[in-house]
């Protein structure tokens, strides 16, 4: 995940906060995707009906999700081309690993007080608060970058009137 110095600089179309925040939420994402990878392999989440492909899904969208915010957007010229999306390609991305992230936590959530197709999650583990930690880290950097997104947008019409 080299940064190219053009992604890196602090310009201003993507400040080295925004740029930073972006790495370190693809990096938080990355973790995500690891536990639900060992959770699925070592602790035999891969036999459990619905839930073994949940935690393979969840494992695939974490690192498509965290590539996604790492890949700099001048290699990203088919994205930047569509009308609504190539305007805020990382913007998206960030909303959408936001509903991930949250979704994966009220999942957990309903696993452990109810049932969820099925299975029940029974005592926190390490493994379950590490992926707690590092999805709840990841919500706050997302929002984070998100943020700062939002306001660099409304901060460059002004820009343009003077």
């Amino acid at each position: 995940m080299a940064a190219s110095s053009s992604d890196l600089g602090a310009s201003a179309a993507a400040p080295l906060t925004s740029v930073l925040l972006r790495y370190l939420a693809a990096l938080l994402l990355f973790g995500v995707g690891a536990v639900h990878l060992y959770e699925f392999s070592a602790d035999h989440y891969s036999v459990i009906p619905i839930i073994g492909d949940l935690f393979a899904a969840n494992f695939a969208g974490a690192v498509a999700l965290g590539l996604a915010l790492a890949v700099p957007l001048e290699a990203l010229p088919f994205i930047r081309s569509l009308p609504l999306v190539g305007r805020a390609p990382h913007a998206f991305v960030a909303l959408g690993g936001t509903v991930f992230l949250l979704g994966t936590i009220i999942g957990l959530i309903i696993s452990e007080q109810w049932s969820l197709f099925g299975f029940h999650e029974y005592g926190y583990r390490t493994t379950v608060w590490l992926a707690l930690a590092l999805e709840a880290a990841g919500v706050v950097v997302l929002a984070g970058f998100l943020a700062g997104e939002a306001g660099r947008r409304r901060a460059r019409p002004a820009a343009r009137r003077r």
